[in-house]
């Protein structure tokens, strides 16, 4: 009879395991796949490269000239006792720029291209990271959801076990509300986990930079990150060799120190060279050359602040260093304390969570443990099972965390065999 009440509930557990229609099949993308498409897509990428786009043109347009040809003309006539004249003369003078301004202005509109440039790699390592992350998130949260739906497969399973014991006079009422709550707290935990994974989905959707109707399924096998053996020491100097920001930050110093050096020139007068032809008593040709003088202003307010703006700049790239040694130092700190917790699981046992609660159902059945004690060895493996995919998911963030920390590739993982 105990057996036929297991069997029964079986036609239950089916009915929950069996996909709902109506609902089309998400489609399915590779992480090699999500990072082609988030270089093509992701909105925030596009904004940086269209940003180092405008600086090269701005670079490109300030190797012309600041000062154009003016041309002038005039024209009249004049009356004296000999018949009327006309008289003209036409004008064009060239200004130029002296004091270094030009070669200085050039360097910093230079300066300000690599920066952008840097920033665009240093946005593109922090996308990859995100879809890194939420491609790794989404496939966690669809084992939380099997694993869920397992757990209310058995707890419905344990509802029917305890009803029959009920009926044949082996069980009491207590063990019947006992499986009751705990399949109505299954079925509540799947339908959260469910939720949870189509939140992953649409996040992945989001950091790939699709649009708001696609959810796409991670394809492929859930892989574990390999531990770190290079010390604190040679990551914090690798990080400095290698972040892009670090490199925007030198580069908007040097723009800065550019700057500066063109509102130190402004102290120089900027010549402009003439030629005149006119026809006055007779035709004639002239030539000239004209200062201002800059007695007044020599850019004092344009030096103070490209001074300021200097020491800002320096500021700033020192202040990126020692954040730089920090960021490493925290995220491999957190890395090895996230190895540590993973360890601690033992892996096979909690991936078998099926062979576990069968043999638990098994003992059950053959009368070796009682319901509620086969309540609670169900309950302690399914929580074990998820304590540990939040483990891996931990472990996966703490790595991604690292890498981006030391701007390096994201690191080849371990196949679960």
């Amino acid at each position: 009879m105990l057996a036929r009440g297991f069997a029964a509930c079986m036609a239950v557990v089916a009915l929950l395991g069996a996909p709902t229609h109506g609902h089309a099949q998400a489609p399915s993308i590779t992480l090699a796949d999500a990072l082609r498409r988030a270089e093509q897509s992701n909105p925030e990428l596009r904004i940086a490269a269209s940003e180092a786009a405008s600086a090269k043109g701005i670079a490109r347009a300030s190797r012309r000239p600041v000062f154009n040809p003016e041309l002038e003309a005039e024209f009249g006539r004049f009356q004296d006792p000999s018949p009327t004249s006309s008289i003209y003369s036409f004008g064009l003078s060239q200004r130029f720029e002296l004091g270094g301004k030009r070669g200085s202005r050039i360097r910093a509109e230079d300066q300000r291209a690599l920066a952008a440039d840097a920033r665009v790699v240093r946005r593109a390592q922090e996308v990859w990271a995100r879809v890194f992350r939420a491609f790794s998130f989404a496939q966690i949260a669809r084992l939380r959801s099997a694993t869920a739906r397992e757990a209310e497969q058995v707890a419905v399973q344990l509802k029917a076990a305890a009803d029959e014991r009920l009926i044949l006079g082996a069980g009491t009422q207590l063990e019947v509300n006992v499986a009751a709550a705990a399949a109505s707290r299954e079925r509540r935990a799947r339908l959260q986990a469910e939720r949870e994974a189509a939140s992953a989905s649409l996040e992945l959707a989001s950091a790939i930079g699709l649009s708001a109707t696609e959810a796409p399924e991670p394809a492929g096998e859930l892989v574990l990150p390999p531990p770190e053996t290079r010390t604190e020491s040679e990551l914090v100097a690798l990080a400095l060799a290698q972040r892009s920001d670090l490199r925007a930050a030198i580069a908007d110093q040097e723009a800065a120190r550019s700057n500066l050096r063109v509102a130190r020139g402004l102290a120089w007068p900027d010549p402009a060279l003439s030629a005149t032809a006119a026809r006055e008593e007779s035709r004639t040709l002239r030539f000239g050359i004209s200062f201002p003088l800059p007695l007044l202003n020599q850019g004092q307010v344009f030096r103070a602040e490209a001074a300021g703006l200097l020491e800002r700049a320096e500021i700033t790239q020192s202040a990126a260093r020692q954040e730089i040694a920090r960021e490493v130092r925290d995220a491999l700190q957190a890395y090895q304390r996230a190895l540590e917790a993973h360890a601690g699981f033992d892996r096979d046992a909690v991936e078998r969570l099926s062979e576990n609660l069968r043999l638990a159902e098994e003992s059950f059945r053959a009368g070796k443990i009682g319901l509620l004690v086969f309540s609670t060895v169900r309950r302690d493996l399914v929580e074990a099972r998820l304590s540990y995919l939040d483990a891996t998911a931990d472990l996966i963030e703490r790595r991604i965390l690292l890498a981006l920390a030391v701007a390096e590739p994201l690191p080849r993982m371990t196949e679960r065999q």
